[in-house]
């Protein structure tokens, strides 16, 4: 490779953190949904798209991905208040919001982030052969380890309400009703997830992005909804000039972090939320700047650890949409090719930390200036018409039926991880052998 190519690659992948900083500030929105559209739009000008190098448009979606892992927490920061009516947990990030530190979470999660970017860039070209050799371990067993994590999941349910009522039977009914509509969750998002990974509705053209009205409906547009419905008050944000943190807590967040974020990479149909979960209890992690930093080195390695999986050698695991979108024009052959992707991850993670306290401010203005509850408001029309465009009516109505379970643990103050069942129910039950079984045995085939 010389030098003039190196350059195109990283200048086209800093314009890929650009669209990515511009996208970062919908509410809700996810990397894989802009890809999408971007690979829409590619697809629709086929001849223009076939002349590029595959590598220049691996670059810009790599850039994508590493602006989009940095930059997104900052809208759901402050666009996303929470009320305490509708949650079981607030949860650290959400209470600095309240106490106008949200900038502050930003910073921490920053820290986090910095670290995890370091781990990738600097360390993972040393670990090729490790990292390699413990997927080949892995993958026999990952339906029992998903398994495992499924069991966690469900025992760490635990009633909420102390139990107020004046008989045995109603205090008995206060602590099953949350604990009990968690488990309905649960088992509903499993069905849901079961029925997908069986019955592609969505159009043949559209199939690659199958899962996409599924998680925003679950995920996104009831979150939206809820936001737009709250009462909460954002109240002023302090921009603090320096970061108050001691070594500890960067030390024991960011080990947290990386763990979960390896877990959740390495581990198909796995995410950081539930492997952010268990990590924490495995490392003995405590107090909420150690959760935020370690949130933060989670989310990145998972989104963009995963990625450079598919381009590592000794590796080469296609996990993410990320990865699935990049496969359909380009698959990876060379060492070199794994060396530039690394400096493109170093080059677009450093810019984006380098943007990190100008969005953060720049989110906290708006604030200020627009209530949070119409910027929800467009994302929700916004995820609507896109959902519409890559997927038709019947990604619409799948939607839909996700959004209203999603809107579940909300109104029953439950946790919103069981919703995840919806990704690792079928995806252990498929490696185990035993998915078509399921799904005849619920109608599906």
């Amino acid at each position: 490779m010389d030098s003039a190519y190196i350059v195109a690659c990283c200048l086209i992948a800093l314009a890929g953190v650009g669209i990515a900083a511009v996208f970062s500030i919908i509410p809700g929105l996810h990397i894989y949904n802009v890809i999408a559209f971007t690979m829409l739009i590619a697809f629709a000008f086929i001849d223009i798209f076939k002349s590029l190098d595959p590598m220049f448009t691996t670059c810009f979606i790599m850039g994508m991905v590493v602006g989009f892992s940095v930059l997104f927490t900052v809208s759901s920061q402050f666009f996303q208040p929470c009320d305490e009516s509708f949650r079981s947990v607030m949860l650290p990030h959400e209470r600095f919001l309240f106490e106008g530190r949200g900038y502050e979470a930003i910073m921490l999660g920053g820290v986090g982030s910095m670290v995890a970017l370091l781990f990738i860039a600097g360390l993972f070209p040393f670990l090729t052969y490790p990292i390699g050799l413990l997927r080949e371990l892995l993958r026999p067993h990952i339906y029992w380890i998903l398994g495992l994590v499924i069991a966690f999941v469900l025992i760490s349910e635990w009633p909420k309400d102390h139990g107020v009522g004046q008989t045995v039977w109603q205090r008995m009914a206060d602590g099953w009703g949350q604990m009990g509509m968690g488990l309905f969750t649960f088992i509903a998002a499993s069905i849901l997830g079961i029925f997908i990974f069986c019955n592609t509705i969505i159009p043949v053209q559209s199939a690659f992005q199958s899962l996409m009205p599924v998680f925003i409906g679950l995920f996104a547009l009831s979150s939206q909804i809820m936001t737009v419905i709250t009462k909460a008050t954002i109240p002023p944000q302090h921009i603090a000039p320096s970061l108050e943190m001691a070594s500890h807590d960067v030390a024991r967040g960011s080990m947290t972090g990386l763990v979960a974020g390896m877990f959740s990479c390495l581990t198909p149909g796995l995410t950081p939320g539930p492997a952010l979960l268990m990590s924490a209890h495995a490392t003995a992690s405590s107090g909420e700047k150690q959760f935020i930093i370690g949130g933060g080195a989670a989310r990145v390695l998972y989104y963009i650890g995963a990625l450079v999986l598919f381009f590592m050698p000794d590796v080469y695991m296609r996990r993410g949409g990320a990865a699935i979108n990049i496969s359909l024009f380009f698959v990876p052959e060379t060492v070199e090719q794994y060396y530039l992707i690394s400096g493109v991850i170093a080059l677009t993670g450093a810019v984006s930390l380098l943007m990190l306290p100008v969005y953060a401010r720049l989110c906290a203005g708006i604030t200020r200036r627009v209530d949070f509850r119409w910027i929800s408001g467009g994302s929700v029309v916004l995820l609507t018409v896109m959902v519409a465009a890559i997927t038709g009516w019947r990604g619409v109505v799948l939607m839909l039926v996700a959004t209203a379970l999603g809107l579940v643990p909300n109104v029953w103050h439950t946790r919103r991880i069981p919703l995840l069942a919806v990704l690792m129910v079928p995806v252990s039950l498929n490696m185990a052998g035993v998915g078509d079984k399921v799904a005849a045995w619920l109608g599906f085939r």
